[in-house]
């Protein structure tokens, strides 16, 4: 123990000034700012009072091992996200070195404490209720819960009657009148559903404003049922009342979520589809015994498995499947890993999920074929190679001559310094468009060995480009702009917005509730998807220190989402893409708090071995 005490009088002091050297270069304080100094007694002293608690010295080495890889991947994130930040005014390859190095250490040091510190107090945590504490209302949540929702979206349906309509959602509705050519560029299934309720207003009123805002009203009726549907879960699982309320608010008042429920994009319900998706595999779970020990091995379970949650779940993969091509690749990712959890009860899920996928190709193929939808060209698909290679001619680095010659057959490489944009791949995409695609199409193969060697090349471009395409949505000091469409933008068609109450107060309430984001600390991190996304991983460690690995399919579908973001997105920074997982954080909590039916490490019992062996 005194070995132990003296070495940490040692250690304490240095990973202080290493995390305040850290501090102040992030925060981009002088040296001779008297907020060095603060920091590092601040860091000092919260290191003490850390190591003088119980569970600090008694963690196991599962959860220490946790929180450094935990806070090494925070911390790679940061060095890759702010490196030229950190490193200014330095030119010296041996001191740029070195600074990174020492500045790397001190954020390991702080995240490593802060995330330790948080998994040890997420131990104790209950998000259930002890029996005979429900209050009266408690059962009455989830319709409290669909009314709310719609209550507070109210505002903001009736100031941007018939809805949000930006230029993706113009495109649709250009395909709906027969203006443009049908393709699936924009999901054409969506399209569809847009174009149900749009003829609906036709027939009915004859006003094609009138029918957009059937589809408004349709998509906020679904998207409150899912949140409901959410809260039932809670209920049943007797989730503590403060925590359903939380989670209320945070569907119903946080401002994002009540301006999407208004906007006519297919990102929408999608992301309530993936939502009700996981919900369903937390009720799978639950019913098998998987969530809580008091389910386990034969006792009641909060759930069952009927076959409207079965009919449901087919809808929920099929629409995800369906409302985005990235959610088509995300569901067949996740497809093993969900047969292997259900393994004992293979039957059922290789059926459901078998006529999810089947739906989805019947769809994707012979419908599509003989309704001629037109596919998405091949470069629409290729938004991260694109921004990578542009990015070595961008940053004017020197390219062979074979290399250059081959770039060259299928887009003007002399355009691209002047058109290239590390936030946005569009203005590459049409550059291809405007070369030789089809060449481009015809030797797929060619090209990827190019890209490929083009990369061992020019490795620093390519990771300068892929850190500039993706940075936003794994780091968060990047900042988000919601709200600020149009009711309608500008088009050819006549669709003008017919706000039911417009007048300068409304104006001005909707500018403070959007800029208070950038006003207030803390509250903008909900806007964050870099910040949302560290959440998530954290969730993840926990839910992985309580020692139930299958809570961990929870969290598949989102995470393959996010992985074909990575790969594929075409913004570095587009909230609506990552959704989804904002939606279903509230979830990923109650998963993570969850309590251990076991050791630590210790799968639970399998309630059908449980019975054989009974």
């Amino acid at each position: 123990m005194k070995k132990s005490f003296r070495l940490h009088n040692i250690l304490l002091p240095c990973a202080a000034f290493f995390a305040a050297w850290a501090s102040v270069r992030a925060c981009n304080i002088s040296t001779f700012h008297l907020m060095g100094a603060l920091f590092f007694l601040c860091y000092y002293l919260l290191g003490r009072q850390l190591l003088r608690w119980e569970k600090v010295v008694t963690a196991s080495a599962r959860c220490r091992g946790a929180s450094a890889v935990t806070a090494a991947l925070f911390t790679l994130f940061y060095l890759l996200a702010d490196y030229t930040a950190l490193l200014r005014e330095l030119n010296s390859a041996l001191f740029r070195l070195g600074h990174i190095l020492i500045i790397g250490a001190g954020l390991f040091f702080l995240f490593y404490a802060l995330v330790l510190a948080l998994f040890l107090w997420m131990q104790d945590r209950e998000p259930t209720m002890p029996a005979g504490e429900c209050p009266r209302y408690y059962n009455r949540l989830p319709l409290f819960s669909f009314c709310f929702c719609l209550l507070c979206w109210l505002p903001y349906f009736i100031t941007n009657y018939p809805g949000i309509m930006t230029v993706d959602s113009l495109n649709q509705y250009g395909q709906i009148i027969g203006a443009l050519p049908v393709s699936n560029h924009h999901p054409w299934l969506h399209t569809q559903l847009i174009r149900l309720f749009y003829t609906a207003g036709i027939a009915l009123t004859g006003d094609p404003v009138t029918g957009l805002g059937f589809f408004t009203v349709f998509q906020m009726l679904v998207m409150a049922g899912i949140f409901a549907f959410l809260t039932d879960t809670f209920v049943r699982l007797r989730i503590r009342p403060a925590f359903c309320l939380v989670s209320l608010a945070f569907y119903a008042v946080l401002p994002y979520n009540a301006i999407y429920m208004v906007t006519m994009w297919k990102d929408i319900l999608f992301s309530g589809m993936t939502l009700l998706f996981t919900i369903l595999l937390f009720r799978f779970l639950a019913a098998g015994g998987f969530l809580f020990p008091e389910h386990t091995g034969g006792g009641e379970a909060p759930f069952r498995i009927t076959p409207v949650t079965c009919l449901l779940y087919v809808i929920a993969g099929f629409c995800m499947c369906m409302f985005r091509a990235n959610g088509f690749y995300a569901f067949v990712l996740t497809l093993p890993f969900l047969l292997l959890c259900f393994r004992r009860e293979w039957k059922k899920h290789v059926l459901l999920n078998l006529l999810i996928l089947l739906a989805a190709l019947t769809i994707k193929g012979p419908v599509m074929h003989a309704c001629q939808v037109a596919p998405p060209d091949f470069v629409e698909s290729l938004s991260i190679p694109i921004q990578l290679a542009a990015r070595v001619y961008a940053d004017g680095e020197a390219v062979a001559e074979q290399d250059d010659a081959m770039w060259n057959r299928i887009v003007d490489t002399s355009a691209i310094a002047e058109t290239y944009e590390s936030f946005c791949s569009d203005h590459m995409k049409n550059l291809i468009r405007q070369g030789d695609q089809d060449y481009l199409t015809a030797h797929k193969g060619d090209y990827l060995r190019l890209w490929l060697r083009f990369g061992l090349a020019h490795p620093g471009a390519y990771l300068r480009g892929y850190i500039d395409a993706t940075k936003g949505y794994w780091y968060p000091d990047v900042p988000n702009r919601i709200g600020s469409d149009e009711r309608i933008a500008e088009n050819p068609y006549g669709l003008t917005a017919r706000p039911l109450i417009h007048n300068p107060l409304t104006i001005k309430i909707k500018e403070i509730v959007f800029k208070l984001p950038d006003m207030v600390p803390l509250y903008g991190l909900l806007f964050s998807l870099g910040a949302m996304f560290w959440l998530y991983l954290l969730l993840i460690g926990q839910t992985w220190l309580r020692g139930i690995y299958r809570r961990l399919i929870l969290f598949l579908p989102n995470g393959a989402i996010m992985a074909t973001l990575f790969a594929a997105t075409p913004v570095y920074n587009e909230f609506r893409y990552a959704y989804s997982l904002l939606l279903t954080l509230p979830l990923f909590l109650i998963c993570a708090l969850c309590p251990a039916a076991c050791g630590a490490g210790q799968e639970l019992p399998d309630p059908v071995e449980t019975e054989h062996a009974a």
